[in-house]
């Protein structure tokens, strides 16, 4: 008897692009630098614990695969900018990120930033990156609860300026999270009738 699926819970840890899940469901990838956020913020979006946060950047080694509550699936990718990887480890990541952006499953993707650091290299890189494919792209910025109250409108100035419009967010305090989860299905929702038609 198959096993049911537990919403929230890690459907797969892809290592290799076989190992991706085979439910056709849209799929919003989560990328960014490293210590930005990802498994924090994704925690909060799937109100859950499942996904591994840890005081050390690069914990995330694969592509991880979990399922939302609305069914679609959520992409949880490795840091960009790690420096304590090898180089032939940032190439099997790139090759993974290549295979999954190509597949064609991806609805959208979340580019992370960190609310305090607006203009990061890595950040412009992915940016770059993204703006490649035909993928629509969605910029949150985590860590908002870490900008004081009379900073936050020149914050976000300076944010939009570099990565357009962002929905800002706090995985720790929920700030902004119920606006990005609306976002999001306002965004995949297309898609997602288009399934059904």
């Amino acid at each position: 008897m198959k096993k049911p699926r537990i919403r929230g819970a890690l459907l797969a840890a892809a290592h290799d692009p076989d190992e991706f899940p085979e439910i056709q469901s849209p799929v919003v990838a989560l990328v960014g630098r490293s210590n930005v956020g990802k498994s924090s913020l994704l925690n909060r979006l799937l109100k859950t614990t499942a996904a591994r946060v840890g005081r050390t950047p690069g914990k995330t080694r694969g592509i991880y695969f979990y399922e939302a509550e609305d069914g679609h699936l959520f992409a949880d990718l490795p840091g960009a900018g790690y420096a304590r990887v090898s180089r032939a480890e940032r190439e099997d990541w790139a090759r993974l990120a290549r295979a999954l952006f190509g597949s064609g499953r991806v609805t959208l993707a979340l580019r992370l930033v960190d609310a305090r650091v607006p203009e990061a290299g890595v950040d412009r890189e992915m940016r770059d990156y993204l703006d490649g494919l035909a993928v629509p792209v969605l910029a949150v910025a985590t860590k908002w609860d870490r900008v004081s109250a009379s900073e936050r409108s020149r914050a976000r100035r300076r944010l939009e300026a570099v990565h357009g419009p962002v929905v800002a967010v706090s995985a720790r305090t929920g700030e902004g999270i119920d606006q990005l989860r609306r976002e999001i299905l306002r965004r995949i929702q297309p898609k997602k009738d288009d399934a059904h038609a």
